[in-house]
This record gives C-alpha cells, structure tokens and sequence, in this order.
C-alpha cells in the first residue's frame, strides 16, 4: 500500500497518521525512541505491509509480471492501490477524499519537527502538489511511478512494468476490493487503538 492507504487505515488518528509516514523511513526494532503512540503508527504500517505482501492474490498478481519487471511490480502495485482507492473512496470512507486529505495535511504539518528530513521532504511533496487528491489521476500514478524508475535506474523497465499494469486493471481492482476490508480489520485491531484517540 502507499501513503493514501496507509493514512486511512489510520483512520484519523494522528498519531497513527504521522507513523503511517515514518514508517518508510524507520528500519529495524523500535526501541522506544520515540513516543509510544508514534511508535504504535509505524507498527501499524509494518502490518499493513506485511499482510499486503503475504497476500495470496497479490501474490500470484505480482507473479504474473514476467522479466524485469517482476521485481518493479510490488512498487507499481502499492501505487496503483492507491488509483484504486480514491476510484472508490466511498465504498471505503465516510469522509469525503478532499476533506480527509486535508486533515492529514495539517497532521503532517503539526507534527513536521518529529520527522525525519526524508520524511519531511516527502511530506512537503504529498501537500504541495495535493498527492492525497491527486492519486486518481492516471497521470500522477505514471509520474509516481516514473520517478521511482529513475531513481531507481530503471526507467525503461519500470515504463513497461507500468504499462502492463494498466493493461491489467481490472484483475488489480478485483484483488483491491477483496484485500481492502480485511486491511481495515486488521487496522482496527485494539493493540494498535488503545491508549489515545482519534484526532
């Protein structure tokens, strides 16, 4: 998943909100350096990744990507997720997209002195160019994509990892909208709720 999941499976809490972010950028066990709630939003997002991998339909999905490509696809697949849950924001969310990205945008904002600069730089991004709103684009999800690719050094590779993406679309939305509840299920799992609310 990318950050627009990762920020609604927060469901609203800040603090899980702005772990949601750190967790791409904090590595290895947490020792309790930093606050307990955002220590609880980065094991959060570790769980949403770990179960989005272990999926089973996912899986075979990012199996079907033959040659290089196979190993782009998990990348081009978390952002496509992303597409896919704004095409669908309100099966999913009872608050409209435009009103919820801006409430993570002042969490982000009100919490920028805890991050990291990579994370604060990313931050930067997700509110200046209105990523959060901008996911259901098909031109921000190319863009996204292609510049991971050159960072990557694989420009060429990822083009067509992406391509192949979209030709396939469908099978994408049908694994989407079966993993999607149970992410939320496992998001409202008490061990990650207690000891603070939401806002």
């Amino acid at each position: 998943m990318n950050h627009l999941a990762h920020f609604h499976l927060a469901a609203g809490c800040e603090h899980l909100v702005v772990g949601a972010l750190l967790g791409d950028y904090l590595k290895g066990p947490l020792c309790g350096a930093l606050p307990a709630a955002l220590e609880r939003g980065v094991r959060l997002h570790r769980r949403i990744d770990a179960l989005t991998d272990a999926d089973h339909d996912l899986r075979a999905l990012r199996a079907g990507f033959a040659g290089p490509g196979r190993r782009l696809a998990g990348i081009v697949l978390d952002v496509f997720l992303d597409y896919l849950l704004t095409r669908h924001w309100q099966r999913f969310a009872t608050t409209p997209l435009p009103a919820f990205a801006a409430e993570v945008c002042a969490m982000l904002d009100r919490h920028r002195d805890v991050l990291p600069p990579p994370a604060r730089r990313q931050a930067g991004r997700i509110v200046e160019h209105e990523l959060l709103l901008r996911y259901g684009e098909q031109a921000i999800v190319d863009g996204t994509l292609e510049h991971l690719g050159a960072r990557l050094g694989r420009s060429d590779a990822m083009r067509v990892t992406v391509a192949r993406a979209w030709e396939r679309i469908d099978e994408v939305e049908a694994v989407f909208l079966a993993l999607y509840p149970r992410l939320q299920a496992a998001a409202a799992a008490a061990e990650f709720r207690g000891g603070f609310s939401a806002g």
